[in-house]
């Protein structure tokens, strides 16, 4: 009968939020219990997006708010929280490093929240400046300091509710995955550790049960949440965040007890609206704890009128930004490919942009910039500050560093490895199916580079050119990137060697190529550098001697191939002819050709039938 009443409240829910408030419903077995109903409403990555936007179906923070008021009316206790990657993500955030989203958070009247990789991204103190500013507590206990104490003010958020002469007290933990402290800049979390963050867990949820909570919720930015859950007693509900996906599952944790896990998705498509009924004995013990699960999207949110203080608050932000937002800082001579999908399955002239933007600011051979590091494309004609701060919104600058040629096409081998398991994913349709390293596949810039597919991992890379030259394996060359790609973990070569030099804020090296004539932009963004071919070695000889990549670990393939995409920008990254001069570049890990004058005429042969028959296809 209990089950029931439950669903069929969260039906009513679902159907009425728009236009009412709604009521808890209980149906206790005793006249000595207490029921008290705790309405919980969660976010998750929202990336900055606190504008409503109907075409996207982005519900906004004016409407956000009213939502919340809505939902909350008639509880015990409401909690407002959010799993992280909150104060970073649109130029709105990023022109004053988070400021404008911290006010909207107080206004909207969050309790907690835990931190997500992109909350670092002004930097540790920043993002405890910000949190003072949201009136929110930031609970993320697993990071410490070098000297071993907690990096944020305060490891708990409890609060508590009297009902017919009972308390309820409910307490809230942050844990955020050790692993992704390397989606972060080094500098902004210098001096930090992450640490383990199910023995943080099992420490935390103890804790608070010693204090007396009767409720535990956890809050947590990670990988694979329904496994730390299942690893952890304790905790009755964990708000997920990191993944970009929806998730409400039910585990089973150490102990035999039960846990629930929710997620809701992103970029505030959805807020997840949380019942949490709790029914006490006399005595102050839990008898029960039922959790109803739903979630409001833009089409039940659109109807609800918008707040009027957060309105306020919104509005007074966009009016103060306006005036450098709007400001015009250059043009561009064609539409620029920003999609997430696209700079990860191949590289698209706004990646040709970014990249020559970092050779003209540092006068470097080489540049790199990863594909996460792109976040929004940008239409042809004028462009403003607003749009150059979305194509680049996180704070980063320009670095430079000194590798060798070999180590060169190491790099560019793991690229191309992300790039082709990018490629199977996107063919999939599945968006679990991305790798996690998807965002660091490279967009380059001052290379020309042709490379084959459907060659094993570490042979991939058939030729290369720095600038107009074939490349030299012992010579050192300067690369230039941002400062997130120079200490990346998936390239090692750059890692670990030293920087040369700091330059400009991304955002600065772009608005001074943007400024330069229509000409010089479009010979950059139409001149491709990453060119797919079905040849297994360059025609004419390498001036090095053949070495094969060293250095790194070589990846497991993806279990599926897939067929090479069109490039997303316009220019076709067709099949290239394998009789092409290519001057000299130098060849890596390919068969040594070898044997008599006949074999070499008769693989030419082949060569020019199978590219013929390309042609045809």
């Amino acid at each position: 009968m209990k089950n029931t009443l439950k669903k069929l409240t969260s039906v009513l829910l679902g159907a009425t939020l728009a236009v009412s408030g709604t009521v808890c419903a209980f149906a206790t077995d005793s006249d000595d219990t207490t029921d008290f109903c705790v309405k919980i409403v969660h976010t998750n990555d929202i990336h900055a997006r606190v504008e409503e936007n109907a075409k996207s179906s982005i519900i906004g923070m004016p409407k956000l708010k009213t939502l919340i008021d809505s939902f909350t009316e008639s509880s015990d206790m409401d909690l407002v929280v959010d799993s992280g990657d909150l104060f970073h993500g649109q130029s709105i955030a990023t022109l004053v490093q988070g400021e404008s989203i911290a006010e909207l958070v107080k206004a909207c009247g969050y309790d907690a929240m835990t931190a997500g990789n992109h909350d670092w991204n002004y930097g540790k103190d920043r993002l405890k400046e910000l949190a003072k500013i949201a009136d929110v507590e930031m609970l993320t206990g697993n990071v410490v300091d070098e000297s071993g104490k907690q990096f944020f003010d305060n490891e708990y958020y409890v609060e508590t509710t009297s009902k017919d002469g009972q308390e309820l007290k409910v307490g809230i933990f942050g844990v955020i995955d050790p692993d992704i402290y390397s989606k972060t800049a080094g500098t902004n979390v210098e001096g930090l550790t992450f640490t383990d963050s199910a023995e943080y867990a099992i420490k935390a949820s103890s804790e608070l049960e010693e204090m007396g909570c009767d409720v535990v919720i956890a809050l947590t930015h990670t990988y694979d949440p329904v496994s730390l859950a299942s690893k952890v007693d304790g905790v009755d509900l964990w708000l997920a965040g990191h993944e970009h996906v929806e998730i409400d599952s039910e585990v089973t944790t150490p102990d035999g007890s039960k846990s629930r896990v929710i997620e809701n998705g992103y970029y505030l498509y959805e807020a997840g609206l949380i019942d949490l009924d709790c029914s006490l004995d006399s005595d102050g013990e839990v008898v029960s704890i039922d959790i109803n699960a739903d979630k409001a999207d833009y089409s039940a949110a659109q109807n609800l009128e918008e707040n009027a203080e957060v309105k306020a608050v919104l509005d007074n932000i966009k009016s103060e930004q306006s005036v450098i937002l709007n400001e015009v800082v250059g043009s561009t001579p064609q539409d620029l490919d920003g999609v997430w999908e696209d700079l990860r399955i191949d590289e698209t002239n706004l990646g040709r942009a970014v990249t020559d933007a970092y050779l003209l600011e540092t006068g470097a051979d080489i540049a790199f910039e990863n594909a996460g590091g792109i976040r929004a494309s940008v239409k042809k004609g004028e462009l403003t500050y607003g749009d150059i701060i979305g194509i680049s919104p996180f704070g980063n600058y320009i670095v430079t560093k000194q590798i060798t040629g070999k180590q060169l096409v190491e790099i560019l081998e793991t690229s191309i490895d992300i790039q082709k398991k990018s490629i199977a994913a996107n063919d999939s349709g599945e968006y679990d199916a991305w790798p996690e390293n998807s965002g660091s596949y490279l967009q380059t810039g001052g290379i020309t580079v042709e490379y084959n597919l459907d060659l094993d991992y570490g042979k991939r890379v058939i030729s290369v050119k720095v600038g107009n030259e074939p490349l030299d394996e012992n010579k050192l060359y300067t690369v230039a990137t941002n400062n997130f790609v120079a200490v990346s973990e998936y390239y090692p070569q750059l890692e670990n060697a030293e920087e040369t030099g700091e330059y400009s804020a991304c955002d600065e090296a772009l608005i001074k190529f943007f400024s330069q004539s229509e000409d010089v932009i479009l010979k950059s963004v139409t001149t491709p550098r990453m060119i797919k071919t079905s040849a297994t070695e360059p025609t004419t000889e390498p001036t090095q001697p053949e070495t094969e990549p060293t250095g790194t670990t070589e990846p497991t393939e993806p279990a599926t191939s897939s067929t090479d995409p069109t490039s997303a920008t316009g220019t076709t990254s067709a099949t290239q002819n394998s009789t092409e001069s290519n001057n000299g570049a130098v060849k890596t890990g390919v068969a040594e050709v070898a044997g008599t004058v006949e074999f070499i005429l008769l693989i030419s042969a082949l060569s020019a039938y199978v590219f013929s028959r390309r042609k045809r296809s």
